[in-house]
């Protein structure tokens, strides 16, 4: 509840005013849409504030308070109001306690605010009540919730005309809540009373007492309704006050409900952060306690923060493993954990034989191989495995990690996403008695095809591993490495040719004609060969000069007496060297003619 004014948006000025040495402290204005109850409380640290004054300029009306110890004003805001602060020199924000009502800076929306009169008294049983309830639920689930989320009638702020002016204002809730109130804003005048409200009596509760803070801590009343009741001292005047309530129901301890003594089949809570803390609350009629699980991996160091407000409570600590199996923690919260090797989470049960609000804090300390959660697994993962166990690296950046003593082998994950995918080695500090293995899986049977002793390699998209083994049996406590991105894998393309024919058609039908020209000439020189037929054979004129020597010659030789066979064989042998067609030509049409397979005959008259 302790802010400074200048909360209200302007800011603090010290300037010298006049003679008598008045500096202004707060010289502000606010702008109010709707019409709020305002409460500010001023305390002198030291034995006095000499003129101490407050101003206040609104359009309700204009006030000055004047007190060297401390100074209290109720007052109502609407429109433009102006907060004047001064005091003599020597007197600085320093030695001032200011406060007032925070919920000036609030959401018109999550103030509840007091619309109409409220009854003067708790209602008498059988009464049926029209006006609205306080619904203070805390809602913020402690697997989902980081920090607490407010509902709207959080802020409870109210007025009191004059001493006959009552407010009774019923809280919303059931057994086993817990009711906590901060330090309420108001003025001395203003009394609190608790009741409690039944079908059968209405009943004051004197045991409910202001704690030494100024809080009130407390049960929701069994079997009733509960009931807030502010009234005035006799000769007081106009009073503003505001309240901030908090009701925690077991109902919202979770997601699923009330937090048991085991903590069942649900998720463990994500592992916190260093500035996440778990709280909760044990009711005295919630005699089984509380417990939550958080998430957990082999060889990890922990460091637990368990604080119990009141000094009433319990801690169990246990170490649950894959097959459901606890081991407990003798130390519990009063030292570092180390986990087991098979460790999946940890499970901490709180107890208390009253009521008690318990806070507890996980740190890792030191940090887990590759900066995830514990020690890296020392197996290749399976298909059927939980691949979040397997702390997944980066590329080109360095890697620390651990071995124990009795480990050898640390297995991590990477995923590869170019398309082409990604040529890879590792660089790391050969001093370090540790060998690296870059193993390339089949992305759906998970099987090694390809590795590399940390050397250069082509790595294809997907998720693969890498495996580091302790070399010999010397002692390791500390090894890093950087997996190198070299860039994507570019394949070695065969040479291509591209079909550019088209852009020489022209010139193929330019050549085409220009070949032919000379064929096209002999054809029509040759014209009356190839009509007659393409066999035919033309005839040379010495041909036929020869053949007729001949002819003349054998008809010569044959009219003699006496033959010589070898000039008739002579001049055949001339006849048989010449042409058959030019033979045929020549001594006309045959007689007689024999075609056999391979002999033609013809028989001709002399």
């Amino acid at each position: 509840m302790v802010v400074l004014i200048a909360t209200l948006g302007g800011s603090f000025s010290a300037t010298s005013q006049d003679s008598q040495e008045t500096i202004y402290l707060m010289d502000n204005e606010q702008y109010f849409q709707e019409t709020l109850p305002v409460y500010i409380e001023i305390t002198c640290q030291k034995l006095s504030c000499s003129g101490l004054q407050l101003k206040v300029f609104s359009e309700y009306g204009n006030y000055t308070v004047l007190d060297t110890h401390g100074i209290q004003l109720s007052y109502l805001a609407q429109g433009n109001v102006t907060l004047q602060l001064t005091a003599n020199s020597g007197t600085t924000l320093e030695h001032l306690t200011i406060k007032m009502t925070e919920s000036i800076n609030q959401d018109s929306n999550v103030v509840f605010k007091e619309e109409m009169d409220w009854l003067d008294n708790v209602p008498s049983p059988g009464i049926n009540v029209e006006q609205r309830i306080v619904d203070s639920n805390l809602v913020c689930p402690i697997d989902t919730c980081k920090s607490p989320v407010f509902s709207n009638t959080h802020w409870i702020v109210g007025i009191l005309e004059d001493d006959a002016d009552r407010d009774s204002i019923q809280i919303q809730g059931n057994l086993g809540d817990i009711i906590h109130m901060p330090s309420p804003l108001m003025p001395n005048s203003v009394e609190l009373e608790f009741w409690i409200r039944n079908d059968t009596s209405k009943t004051l509760l004197n045991d409910i007492e202001e704690r030494e803070n100024g809080d009130f801590l407390f049960e929701y009343p069994h079997k009733g309704e509960l009931w807030l009741r502010l009234k005035q001292l006799p000769e007081s005047s106009l009073a503003t006050y505001e309240l901030y309530i908090f009701t925690f129901s077991e109902q919202f301890e979770s997601s699923w409900g009330e937090l048991s003594s085991l903590w069942g089949e649900n998720q463990p809570l994500s592992f916190p952060n260093e500035t996440e803390r778990f709280t909760g609350w044990i009711s005295s009629v919630d005699l089984e306690g509380d417990s939550i699980r958080i998430q957990a991996a082999s060889r990890m160091g922990l460091i637990l923060n368990c604080s119990d407000r009141f000094g009433q409570v319990n801690f169990q600590v246990l170490l649950l493993s894959h097959n459901e199996s606890f081991s407990p923690v003798e130390e519990n919260c009063s030292s570092p954990v180390l986990t087991n090797v098979d460790t999946e989470s940890i499970e901490i049960r709180i107890t208390s034989d009253s009521l008690a609000e318990w806070s507890i804090g996980v740190i890792e300390n030191p940090e887990g191989d590759a900066g995830a959660m514990g020690d890296a697994p020392d197996k290749l993962w399976t298909i059927d495995d939980d691949l979040t166990k397997w702390p997944i690296l980066s590329t080109n950046y360095s890697v620390s990690a651990t071995m124990a003593s009795d480990e050898s082998v640390d297995v991590f994950s990477f995923e590869v996403t170019s398309l082409n995918g990604s040529r890879l080695h590792i660089d790391y500090d050969y001093s370090q008695p540790v060998s690296y293995q870059i193993l390339i899986l089949n992305q759906e049977s998970g099987l090694i095809i390809n590795t590399s002793k940390g050397g250069l390699i082509d790595a294809p998209t997907g998720i693969h591993a890498i495996r580091v083994e302790k070399i010999g049996e010397r002692s390791l406590t500390y090894y890093d490495f950087t997996l190198v991105n070299n860039g994507e894998v570019n394949e070695e393309k065969q040479d291509t040719f591209t079909d550019q024919s088209s852009l020489f058609a022209n010139y193929y039908i330019f050549a085409g004609l220009f070949l032919l020209a000379p064929a096209m000439l002999v054809l029509f020189w040759n014209r009356n060969r190839w009509r007659d037929g393409l066999y035919h054979i033309e005839i040379e004129q010495h041909e036929l000069r020869r053949l007729r020597r001949l002819r003349e010659r054998l008809t010569n030789l044959l009219e003699k007496d006496d033959l010589n066979e070898q000039v008739i064989d002579s001049a055949l042998h001339q006849l048989g060297d010449s042409p058959w067609q030019a033979v045929v030509e020549d001594w006309g049409a045959p007689l007689l003619r024999h075609n056999t397979k391979q002999i033609e005959i013809f028989i001709k008259k002399n």
